[in-house]
């Protein structure tokens, strides 16, 4: 079987002239199909990662290409300088780094190492000096405060009607803004429980997820859902679509941005500054432990993995509380 191997020298195929050509192709077609599987935010992202990274050589007045220790721990020094988050450094790290791997330029593991370490070191720093950088987490939205929310939607309107369901479907499958944006209405399928919701563009791959019926008809995402596609027509496209300020239904999907920029304007409106429409990703997974339900069927409601830190962290908030050390010692 091993036969069949090509034979090595130094370590490289002995190959003739003509396989080596198809081999070189292969090897470009297969960076063109991955390039095209990289999700477009995260291709945005990346090139605005580059961007900051060439405006740093351009004013040290180094070669962009230039991605040595002395480079890279001094892009994460400048960063910092510029009073961005750790998060926010680790990112531009990250997109950095893709950028020159993808161009076929990796850079060395001992430089990455060192930049890593001193991201963790001025991390340690803010955190001696108490220095909070960011917007930070978002509140989760608890269900009182998703009624209040929905309430704020009037119901004799376009919008209203939208941006209700908008609201519900996102809080009960615990979905990213992204996410929300590309729902079409086929992707929404009503059975006798509820509804199943084909989450096709999610972080981790496609999920299905199901929504049962709520209890409050003011926040029940399948009659919500119901009252959405009887007030618009919608039998195909997008299920949530851009509505003018005349009240009239848009044949335009909404961006992530906008279903971000729906979710704090109603917030607004119900008293609830700061609430994002992370808030509902995190809340689901919050309440979800409140009520009892374990981290397998809420990691499997939103797309987290199990063992996902972020899921951990919301579902502590809760945990912390329920079962904590210091209870019922007669303090």
């Amino acid at each position: 079987m091993t036969a069949e191997l090509a034979p090595l020298r130094d370590g490289a195929l002995l190959l003739d002239d003509e396989v080596a050509e198809r081999l070189a192709a292969l090897d470009q077609a297969a960076v063109a199909y991955l390039d095209t599987t990289t999700k477009p935010n995260t291709r945005r992202a990346y090139g605005d990662d580059w961007r900051t990274w060439t405006r740093f050589c351009a004013e040290l007045r180094i070669p962009a290409g230039a991605a040595t220790l002395g480079t890279l721990v001094g892009f994460v020094n400048w960063l910092y300088s510029a009073g961005n988050a750790p998060s926010t450094v680790d990112r531009r790290l990250a997109g950095v780094s893709v950028t020159f791997r993808d161009a076929g330029r990796p850079i060395d593991k001992p430089v990455m190492q060192a930049a890593r370490k001193a991201m963790a070191a001025e991390a340690d720093n803010l955190a001696r000096a108490n220095e909070r950088r960011g917007r930070g987490k978002a509140p989760a939205v608890t269900v009182a405060q998703l009624r209040l929310m929905c309430r704020a939607c009037p119901s004799d309107t376009l919008a209203g009607i939208r941006d209700r369901a908008l609201l519900l479907i996102g809080f009960a499958i615990a979905a990213r803004r992204s996410e929300l944006a590309s729902l079409h209405v086929s992707d929404v399928v009503e059975v006798e429980e509820g509804l199943i919701v084909t989450v096709r563009f999610g972080k981790r791959g496609a999920r299905e997820v199901a929504v049962p019926y709520g209890s409050n008809p003011l926040t029940c995402p399948v009659r919500a859902w119901r009252a959405w596609l009887a007030a618009s027509g919608l039998v195909e496209g997008p299920a949530f679509r851009w509505i003018d300020r005349h009240d009239k239904l848009r044949d335009r999907e909404l961006s992530g941005q906008a279903v971000g920029d729906v979710v704090t304007r109603v917030a607004g409106r119900a008293g609830l500054a700061g609430r994002t429409a992370h808030g509902l990703r995190s809340g689901l997974a919050t309440e979800a432990r409140r009520a009892g339900h374990d981290s397998v069927s809420i990691a499997a409601q939103g797309g987290w993995s199990p063992t996902s830190r972020d899921l951990f962290g919301y579902m502590q908030i809760v945990d912390r509380w329920a079962d904590n050390a210091a209870a019922g010692l007669g303090l």
